[in-house]
């Protein structure tokens, strides 16, 4: 039967409804429709995959000081984070042009998810913590291998669309969190949170077994590949300096490229520090149970918005879609810090305005890091790019823990002086002629 035989069933008065509904979803059809190959096989596991991140990356804080972890010790393990973050996306450019996309995302999948969530799970003491995150950060050597995957084999015309269907089954799978909440409720922070670690572990390892059998290679990584075969990694070293200097080179891709260390170093902060402040009795002052209500707000605004919005992202202007998205966000962060203590209200606007706007910046600020780099130095470049976030984001962790630590608020204040520079270069791109609309589609 399906839907198309129940559309059927209706009554023929409700047709205009059922037309409206259609003209709706249309543009939302035209997202996944364009999603094909590697691709659609990457956004469909990652939607699924991403409910247990999301209950992993919402409780892991308080999981972390329900065992005796420090706030100013969070701060620290999420900086250990990104120093191995550092190093892995160095070499996450030769990795994945040396032994290829595929078989870089399936392993170190397995292995650096696998292993630290099972620590997690165990986990008695702040040093099971720190083991996990020297492991942890080197999954970061697939992202060069994970966005190749993604983007090669797509055409620049689909690309928007491509990552706005990412977006989209993010935002889905945040609709589960309030079950982890439910989780917390009933069996207590620690329990539940040994639960939600085993279930990432479990479901991260399915993952990358699954894309073994249903990824290919692209034809870019087949090529290089073959080209890497008898490479030397001082080559590779050299082609990575390269790939530097053509970043610093070009005026709107270095400008851009510091839009991504600033936002990546902002974004440290409040994905440390936000549920901590949120359920801190010298902050907002909420259970524990009821923050997982604040991703499901956030995930609804931001499937709502894909879909209305939908022709918008996939062919309207990258440049005015991160312009609306970083006021978005600015806004969402002001009523974040502005929130009264006891009270959900301004919080849940903050999970609203912030999911509006990552609708909009999200799948622009992708799309066009896509369409600026060359073909065939595209992992060399994001491992440069990569390296460069984690490198901007690693002081991030200790100085919002000791700002924390003076004042509960004041992490967010920085992160919040930090994004008016980011908007103010966005601005500054939109008004040079280097930003063009052929390089943002």
């Amino acid at each position: 039967m399906g839907a198309r035989a129940a559309a059927q069933s209706w009554p023929q008065g409700r047709g205009g409804m059922m037309r409206r509904l259609g003209g709706l979803m249309g543009p939302a059809q035209g997202l996944f429709a364009a999603v094909e190959g590697n691709a659609r096989v990457l956004v469909i596991t990652e939607g699924v995959s991403a409910i247990a991140f999301h209950w992993y990356t919402t409780y892991l804080p308080l999981y972390m000081v329900a065992l005796g972890v420090s706030e100013v010790q969070v701060g620290l393990l999420a900086s250990v984070l990104i120093a191995t973050q550092f190093i892995s996306t160095l070499l996450g450019g030769y990795a994945a042009d040396r032994f290829g996309r595929k078989r870089m995302l399936v392993v170190a999948d397995i292995v650096c998810w696998g292993a630290p969530m099972l620590l997690y799970a165990v986990a008695q003491n702040p040093w099971y913590f720190l083991i996990g995150r020297l492991i942890n950060g080197f999954v970061y050597i697939v992202m060069p291998s994970f966005e190749c995957l993604f983007v090669e084999d797509v055409p620049t015309e689909r690309r928007p669309a491509v990552f706005g269907m990412l977006r989209f089954v993010y935002a889905a799978a945040n609709l589960f969190v309030p079950v982890a909440g439910l989780l917390v409720a009933s069996l207590g922070m620690v329990v539940a949170g040994r639960v939600i670690m085993a279930t990432t572990m479990v479901v991260a390892v399915a993952t990358a077994i699954y894309r073994q059998f249903t990824l290919h290679e692209t034809q870019m990584g087949q090529e290089r590949m073959a080209a890497m075969a008898g490479a030397s990694p001082v080559a590779a070293a050299r082609d990575y300096l390269i790939a530097a200097r053509a970043i610093v080179a070009d005026r709107p891709t270095a400008t851009f490229l510091g839009v991504r260390v600033l936002f990546g170093f902002v974004m440290t902060i409040w994905n440390t520090y936000a549920v901590i402040y949120l359920t801190d009795a010298l902050g907002v002052g909420l259970p524990k149970a009821a923050v997982s209500i604040l991703p499901f707000v956030s995930a609804a605004a931001t499937m709502v918005m894909i879909v209305l919005a939908a022709n918008r992202i996939r062919l309207g202007s990258p440049a005015a879609n991160l312009v609306i998205g970083q006021l978005l966000w600015l806004a969402a962060a002001l009523c974040f810090v502005a929130s009264p203590a006891g009270t959900m209200v301004l919080a849940l606007l903050w999970a609203l305005m912030a999911a509006v706007s990552s609708a909009f910046f999200q799948p622009a600020s992708q799309s066009y890091w896509a369409n600026v780099v060359d073909e065939r130095k595209r992992a060399q470049i994001y491992s440069a790019a990569s390296a460069a976030i984690a490198l901007g984001a690693l002081p991030a962790g200790p100085l919002a823990g000791a700002l924390y630590a003076a004042n509960p608020r004041a992490p967010f204040v920085l992160g919040i002086g930090v994004q008016v520079v980011v908007f103010g270069l966005i601005l500054s791109l939109r008004k040079r002629s280097g930003w063009s609309e052929t390089q943002c589609h």
